[in-house]
């Protein structure tokens, strides 16, 4: 019934222009679930919230709190889902640390999650880390971080987690892991669109500051 009652998400991030639905109408649908699933629901949209990817102090404290997570949980796909984004947010840290000139973690350093810890560990020098036989997009992503093409960057991080969930949810339609998926992909459109709102409006001051230079221009040539 839960499921039945959300409207569907579009099949590409790039044709959404809004929310399906809102967060506060969604939260009235999520109290169907049971206390159990609602407070599973909440830690893991918790520690995969998007502002987190470009925090720089609480790696340490991210990857516990994911590791408590996969403890509490007994599916198999949810697990599956927590460890795929904290090593996407793994791969992204390592990125961030090498581009302000820090070496390679210690090997007893806790500051990462998952198997491509070690990679990263000792393929610190190359671009990829020797990871794209498994992440093709790393390249990619390293590049447009070091050429500060933040949304680029973003639009590229937004689109694998999208692509991904959309992968794996195919199986799953009427269950507490269709709920989690369709969530955390209506996070991803609330970041997208927010995205959307941030851009029209620094293209407005844009213009906004290139009409004023015209017309204090135009005001200086008046004054003649």
């Amino acid at each position: 019934m839960l499921i039945a009652s959300l409207s569907p998400h579009s099949m590409s991030l790039w044709d959404v222009k809004s929310k399906p639905v809102t967060r506060l109408h969604l939260e009235r649908r999520l109290a169907l679930l049971n206390d159990q699933d609602r407070q599973q629901l909440a830690e893991i949209e918790t520690n995969l919230h998007w502002a987190k990817m470009s925090t720089e102090n609480n790696d340490v404290e991210i990857s516990i709190a994911a590791e408590h997570i996969l403890q509490s949980l007994d599916k198999p796909l949810l697990q599956e889902v927590i460890i795929w984004r904290m090593e996407l947010r793994t791969i992204m840290a390592a990125i961030r640390r090498r581009k302000l000139g820090k070496d390679a973690p210690a090997k007893n350093e806790r500051w990462g999650y998952g198997q491509v810890v070690p990679f990263i560990r000792k393929n610190w020098q190359i671009d990829d880390f020797s990871l794209s036989h498994r992440f093709a997009w790393v390249s990619h992503a390293n590049t447009l971080f070091i050429e500060d093409k933040s949304v680029e960057l973003e639009k590229l991080l937004l689109n694998l987690s999208w692509e991904h969930y959309e992968s794996i949810g195919h199986s799953h339609y009427f269950d507490f892991e269709a709920v989690v998926i369709y969530v955390l992909r209506w996070n991803i459109v609330s970041r997208w669109t927010q995205c959307h709102e941030q851009e029209a409006m620094q293209q407005f001051e844009l213009l906004v500051k290139n009409g004023l230079g015209d017309f204090n221009q135009q005001a200086e040539i008046n004054t003649l």
